[in-house]
């Protein structure tokens, strides 16, 4: 909603929103990485799965690429609706939102992989040893009594990849099949 609301909507300071979330996606993560471990802190997520999902609930490069989509989505299929007696919320819902549905299959798999191999703040936020996420469990069984025994890493890795295989495959025709933007398919 809100990368359609920077692309389609006229309000006072949208553009400066706009560019306030550009120069906040500027700044690396690493270095909010002490600052949001004090916020996890200081709500009394730390060691718990909050702290790596509320934090991460709204991604600034999703809005981006929301609002690019929505820039480039034409504006005759949204006048169509208006007219067949549509409201602005009802033009979103059930005609822009079903259109975007290859845009939203992307954002979804990129924010399952971001999840899947995130090691750094499962790493600084979980301690306890049954809570690890997959990266963290493989580090950790890595180097767990003293020396590496390569073929269980490597057995434990390729589990790890299956998933991701499977998420893909699953979102695979959203990938190839390819929407005019006219309103026809």
């Amino acid at each position: 909603m809100a990368g359609y609301s920077l692309s389609r909507l006229d309000y006072p300071g949208r553009d400066k929103i706009y560019y306030a979330l550009l120069a906040i996606m500027m700044v690396p993560g690493q270095v909010l990485l002490i600052l949001n471990y004090l916020i996890v802190q200081k709500f009394h997520m730390l060691d718990r799965f909050s702290a790596l999902i509320i934090p991460a609930a709204t991604n600034i490069g999703h809005i981006f690429m929301m609002r690019q989509f929505f820039i480039n989505f034409p504006k005759d299929i949204e006048e169509a609706a208006c007219i067949d007696g549509l409201g602005r919320y009802g033009v979103f819902f059930k005609v822009c939102l079903p259109l975007a549905r290859p845009i939203i299959a992307t954002q979804a798999v990129f924010t399952f992989m971001g999840f899947w191999n995130e090691f750094t703040k499962p790493m600084l936020y979980i301690k306890t040893e049954s809570k690890y996420t997959l990266t963290l469990g493989l580090q950790t069984f890595s180097s767990r009594d003293g020396g590496t025994m390569w073929n269980q890493v490597m057995a434990a890795t390729c589990i790890t990849v299956l998933p991701i295989i499977l998420i893909y495959l699953i979102f695979n025709k959203f990938f190839l099949v390819s929407v005019r933007m006219d309103g026809e398919k």
